[in-house]
């Protein structure tokens, strides 16, 4: 009877199944996380809005939405979430933005009521300025190097354009992406209203300025503009020099007030333009973007250093100040400038970078000391008319150096050895007819003034300057 009553319902079960319809695919349901955003006036969110949505299906999975803003044309996305710029048109800095979504099944089935956000925008306009650090001093000569920012509350992306303009000249666009820009008057040699260069990111072919005041005071202001015509207000610069190019030798120095005069009067029968980079602060922030363009007016350079190490007082960066001009002497050196130096190293010094660009190879790292005194000066190499010059005092630490091998030595150190000392004795080498290189201090070999003068003269006689 037990089993009777088993195979009756058995029965009863497979005959409700093949009475039984197949139900159709349910469409999916969504939802935005917000369901709305009641905000006017000045409480408008800015046109950068971040959304997020959700979609459930009772009888399988959703795999992705489609989103619209006139609910006719759809997107296919598979994200719950999204950060959008919403674009307004221009001259209106509200608007209200229509957005739907709506999730899709695995059978493809889609929502028919999709869900809807009504988005209330107010454009917020961008702002622009000079990065304070980096704006020139106020006195500078040929070229200034500066960096700008910009921001918009709606996000970077949504600014536009970006304009900068000098003194009383016209706006000037300039690209997003020129944030380092380097000016320079496209004339070296002019004075008063003309036209500036602008140079940025490596270009060949700058852009035009108007309104620069060569050898004179200049200001520059800038602005920025976004997808909707909002204007930041202006920002301005601080009041600066740039002075202009009279003579075709530039002088530059890296050392105090009194060696500098010293090495100007032993300049006295020549004309030369003159920089004093003596200090971090007087030094450009920018060295590749700034000091190529104040030396490629000139035929010539006459510099004096010394083994003092700067600090770069923008990014922090250490180094020689040989080493901080090397990367641009070589570019002017490629390009048939000269340049006649004095310096002077320790046995401590790195001369890695200086070695790349001048006709010096190594100098010696030897315990003790190379010295000269009254009797023990330098000497020419086969170069009998040249002057010898010998210091008042005794000159401790001396640097002689081993040239490289396409350089030629032309003086030599008289050397008095101390400490077990070794090392070579060259102290003046030149490269053809661009380079002249001295490891000594020129300045210190002053027991015959006029010979001083005369060994100067000569040096610079040699390079046709």
């Amino acid at each position: 009877m037990r089993n009777l009553l088993y195979i009756f319902i058995s029965l009863l079960f497979f005959t409700s199944c093949d009475k039984g319809e197949k139900l159709d695919n349910q469409a999916p349901d969504t939802k935005i996380v917000f369901e709305s955003i009641n905000l006017s006036g000045d409480d408008r969110l800015n046109s950068r809005v971040r959304l997020s949505w959700f979609g459930t299906d009772i009888d399988g999975y959703v795999v992705g939405y489609e989103m619209s803003l006139d609910n006719t044309n759809w997107s296919y996305i598979t994200t719950q979430d999204s950060t959008f710029v919403f674009p307004l048109e221009q001259g209106k800095d509200t608007t209200d933005i229509d957005f739907y979504i709506r999730a899709i099944d695995d059978q493809g089935a889609k929502d028919p009521t999709p869900s809807y956000l009504r988005v209330p925008l107010k454009n917020s306009p961008p702002s622009a300025q000079f990065v304070a650090s980096t704006l020139p001093l106020d006195s500078n000569h040929l070229a200034v190097t500066f960096s700008w920012s910009a921001d918009d509350a709606d996000g970077f992306e949504t600014i536009t354009n970006a304009y900068l303009k000098c003194n009383s000249g016209n706006w000037t666009e300039i690209p997003l992406n020129a944030t380092i820009l380097s000016m320079v008057s496209s004339n070296p040699t002019a004075s008063g209203s003309t036209t500036a260069s602008l140079f940025y990111n490596n270009i060949e072919t700058p852009i035009s300025l108007p309104g620069f005041n060569a050898d004179g005071d200049n200001v520059l202001y800038l602005k920025v503009q976004d997808f909707a015509g909002a204007e930041s207000a202006e920002d301005t610069s601080n009041t600066f020099f740039v002075s202009n190019k009279k003579n075709n030798l530039l002088f530059i120095t890296g050392q105090d007030k009194a060696t500098t005069d010293k090495y100007k009067t032993l300049l006295t029968n020549k004309s030369f333009d003159f920089i004093d980079y003596g200090l971090a602060d007087l030094q450009p922030k920018f060295w590749d973007q700034t000091f190529p363009l104040i030396i490629e007016s000139y035929d010539g350079l006459f510099i004096n250093s010394d083994a003092n190490v700067f600090t770069n007082p923008f990014n922090q960066q250490s180094a020689l100040l040989l080493d901080f001009m090397a990367p641009s002497l070589q570019q002017y050196f490629n390009e048939n400038g000269k340049a006649f130096v004095t310096t002077s190293f320790t046995t401590t010094s790195d001369i890695t970078a200086i070695s790349e660009v001048f006709p010096v190879d190594s100098i010696s790292t030897s315990n003790g000391q190379a010295r000269l005194d009254q009797d023990s000066g330098i000497v020419a190499i086969n170069q009998p008319t040249w002057p010898n010059v010998y210091p008042q005092f005794l000159l401790a630490g001396v640097s002689p150096f081993h040239p490289t091998q396409d350089a030629t030595p032309i003086y030599k150190g008289q050397l008095k050895i101390g400490g077990g000392w070794v090392g070579p004795n060259v102290v003046g080498a030149r490269r053809g007819n661009t380079q002249i290189f001295f490891s000594v201090q020129l300045h210190q070999l002053d027991k015959d003034p006029s010979a001083q003068q005369q060994l100067m003269e000569t040096m610079l006689n040699e390079l046709g300057l």
